[in-house]
């Protein structure tokens, strides 16, 4: 089990969302999984104190339900603890009241499990216009980590593997003109190799180091392909590779993911250089 020190804790607010919905999900007896900025903060910063270079006040949760009903319910019991304000304009969101601060704080339920269609996509009622792709959400929930966060309160959080797979495709889906998710990849295979792989890249994974001429700044792009593609179905396998097989689509990514990178004197032949080795990693794993 992975663990957060003291002194790198996440905010107060962040730990009061996350134990009002830990308390809900265990009365209902549902599954759920910290995914988002959320999971990038507490697996970088709190658990390897890695700068994740950006920050985020928002909670994101994925929450495993077996129907809209369940969902409903899932919403109901927060709003009943007075302390979350359901989003009117907005489905999956809440708001945490932070009275001490006077600040509201957004809490986003992504549901998925048997709520998804046949394509992995979730139709929200009741006027089926918002569409959400929740592709990777059941392998993400199977490859958590169970993070200790604050001293006995542990919850499950996206892997590094899984949160970029969810980052990649949640890019995807929010369309032109959001690049959060992009930025947030790009830190995530930049950083993987110092976040606790070290000694697997000089050990049993030594042949990533080689394939890539020992160069570390690669070996954890490609490392991080490898091991999303030994946690993903073979579904969504298929539609990240062909989401990296399209030029159109991989080539508004790269501008993206450069614009997040700071200090480097050529910004897109770096992203290039990432995305191939973590596109070689994801087809490394035979099926």
């Amino acid at each position: 089990m992975l663990s957060v020190p003291p002194e790198r804790s996440q905010p107060g607010a962040t730990l009061d969302v996350l134990r009002a919905v830990d308390r809900v999900a265990r009365d209902l007896g549902i599954d759920y999984f910290v995914l988002g900025a959320t999971a990038r903060d507490i697996v970088l910063y709190g658990v390897f104190g890695i700068d994740p270079d950006r920050g985020t006040q928002d909670v994101d949760l994925a929450v495993a339900v077996r129907d809209w009903s369940q969902f409903g319910l899932v919403k109901t019991a927060l709003v009943a603890t007075n302390d979350f304000s359901a989003d009117p304009s907005t489905p999956h969101r809440l708001f945490y009241r932070d009275d001490e601060l006077k600040k509201a704080h957004p809490l986003d339920l992504l549901p998925f499990g048997g709520v998804e269609d046949g394509s992995r996509r979730i139709v929200w009622p009741p006027e089926l216009e918002v569409v959400m792709n929740v592709a990777g959400y059941r392998e993400a929930l199977a490859a958590a980590q169970e993070v200790e966060i604050a001293p006995s309160f542990i919850v499950r959080v996206a892997s590094l593997p899984g949160l970029a797979i969810l980052k990649l495709l949640a890019w995807k889906d929010r369309g032109i003109g959001d690049p959060r998710d992009a930025a947030d990849l790009v830190t995530i295979m930049r950083r993987y190799g110092a976040a606790g792989n070290e000694d697997r890249l000089f050990g049993e994974e030594i042949g990533v180091l080689e394939r890539v001429g020992f160069d570390t700044d690669l070996a954890g792009p490609r490392l991080l392909g490898k091991d999303a593609a030994r946690i993903l179905s073979q579904a969504t396998r298929d539609e990240v590779i062909a989401l990296l097989g399209d030029a159109g689509i991989v080539e508004r990514l790269i501008k993206d993911m450069a614009r997040a990178i700071r200090g480097v004197d050529d910004s897109i032949s770096d992203v290039e250089a990432l995305l191939a080795q973590f596109k070689a990693g994801l087809g490394a794993v035979p099926r």
